[in-house]
């Protein structure tokens, strides 16, 4: 069974086409907001071209790939966005990460230069860490920006539990920031963002509102700092919001209504959307639209979307929507890859402009479903990968990173299932003879991980389930992680 978007929108050949009406020097509405910074798009024009020039003066040539190592902040705005001007790739390194996390980053990036954000302690490499602060100075650099090929490069586990590189075109963030002005018909005036820079959810915001001309506004250097979030939703009157489904229920529970009060448009993405999460909503916020997107990395952001209706409080799961504009979704058997019969789960096969690796389809692993209605329903992985606060891990990842504590001797995590569609993981451990120190093992992981991706249950075996060739059981693990 085979879905299709809309017809795809008109969209240029680089990102940087559906900025370049708004940069422009002598443009005095605001563009960027933080909690030291304002600016307006003639002041962000101006700066990051300064930055372009600078990395051509450093030798910068067309796709290069150019660290951008930040807290989230107006600094790391301007500095991705002088990458690209630069004829560059940016790969962003949220410098909030597990400092073991960052150096992989960096040295998989296979990048000469970096922009390290004041502040920030160096990390050594074969990398140049390059200061912005000359190179924004000097006299207005030339009105042209150079094109690179590529937009950006995230990491994501692979199939090995290592962190795998994906590099989008620039032609394929243009065409999803272009269906992203087709879908929503609510324009951007205030984007709240939200997304650690080294989450591709911030791609969203950050070339949304600037290719809308609205104001991105950056709480705080922490995306979970809900109270600088409902202090700046309230200053800045913003109209857009786009979280994880977890976090926005915690700002639901504790959120002064009035201060969200100009929100139009929320986006939640990168996990299961609960249905309570919905009915919260709503409650709450019972005038602003609803919407929960779904789309792999390797597909540039966003697949499909569902505005979400009061109806859905009430269903067994909230769907995954339709196709995003120019985007065509299938249903296929595993592993042969027939279309699957209708109303069957089948993994999803997405195509389009989107697909960053250019090829016709991409296999997500994940499974899906396709009801009467049209609308797709997510079953989750056909693999070991979770996807956690917006974070795509493999159980590999955390399990190496758990047996590396000393006193566990054998380690494996399970999966808990709860009747919302949430998976959470529950690590199960057999230890040498100590204890069992939560508190000990959390901080190790804290150090090795994304926070999301920490387990916060765990549960001490004698020996780890196994299947009579004597490999891990994991369905045993599965089923001892939803019962206990």
């Amino acid at each position: 069974m085979t879905e299709a978007g809309a017809a795809v929108p008109p969209y240029p050949e680089h990102i940087l086409d559906l900025l370049e009406p708004h940069l422009r020097p002598d443009s005095t509405d605001t563009a960027l907001v933080d909690p030291t910074t304002s600016l307006t798009y003639g002041e962000l024009d101006g700066l990051t071209r300064r930055v372009a020039a600078g990395l051509r003066r450093q030798g910068i040539v067309a796709g290069e790939p150019v660290v951008v190592r930040a807290r989230l902040s107006g600094w790391a705005i301007i500095a991705l966005l002088g990458v690209l001007r630069a004829g560059g790739r940016y790969v962003p390194v949220d410098a909030a990460f597990p400092v073991e996390r960052q150096r992989l980053t960096l040295q998989q990036s296979g990048a000469r230069l970096a922009l390290v954000q004041p502040g920030v302690e160096p990390m050594t490499g074969p990398w140049l860490s390059v200061d912005l602060g000359p190179l924004v100075g000097g006299a207005p650099p030339p009105d042209r920006d150079w094109r690179g090929p590529d937009a950006y490069t995230y990491f994501t586990s692979g199939t090995t539990g290592q962190p795998k590189a994906v590099t989008v075109p620039a032609s394929a963030l243009a065409y999803s920031t272009a269906a992203r002005l087709a879908y929503y018909r609510e324009p951007v005036d205030g984007f709240l963002l939200c997304s650690s820079i080294s989450f591709d959810s911030s791609v969203a915001g950050i070339f949304w509102t600037l290719a809308s001309g609205g104001r991105l506004i950056i709480p705080s250097d922490r995306p979970s700092n809900l109270v600088a979030v409902q202090q700046a939703a309230a200053r800045h009157r913003a109209s857009h919001l786009l979280m994880v489904p977890s976090l926005y229920a915690v700002l639901l529970r504790s959120a002064d209504p009035a201060r969200l009060a100009a929100l139009t448009t929320v986006v939640v993405a990168g996990e299961v959307c609960p249905p309570a999460l919905v009915a919260g909503h709503f409650a709450t916020l019972a005038d602003t639209a609803l919407y929960n997107e779904y789309g792999p990395t390797e597909c540039t952001v966003w697949s499909t979307v569902h505005r979400c209706t009061p109806a859905d409080a009430i269903a067994p799961t909230v769907p995954i929507g339709t196709p995003i504009p120019g985007t065509t979704v299938s249903l296929r058997t595993l592993p042969g890859g027939e279309p699957v019969p209708a109303g069957a789960v089948g993994e999803l096969w997405i195509g389009g402009p989107g697909v960053a690796s250019g090829a016709e389809h991409h296999r997500t692993g994940d499974l899906a479903s396709i009801g009467p209605d049209g609308l797709l329903s997510f079953h989750g992985r056909a693999d070991d990968q979770l996807k956690l606060g917006g974070v795509r891990i493999e159980l590999a990842e955390i399990e190496r990173a758990l047996t590396g504590y000393v006193g566990i001797t054998a380690g494996a995590l399970g999966r808990s299932r709860h009747g919302d569609g949430r998976i959470t993981p529950v690590a199960f451990v057999v230890l040498a003879g100590e204890p069992l120190d939560t508190r000990a093992i959390r901080a190790f992981l804290l150090a090795r991980l994304p926070a999301v991706a920490v387990p916060t249950r765990y549960v001490v075996l004698d020996r780890l389930p196994t299947q009579p060739n004597g490999k891990l059981d994991r369905g045993a693990l599965d089923r001892l992680a939803s019962t206990g």
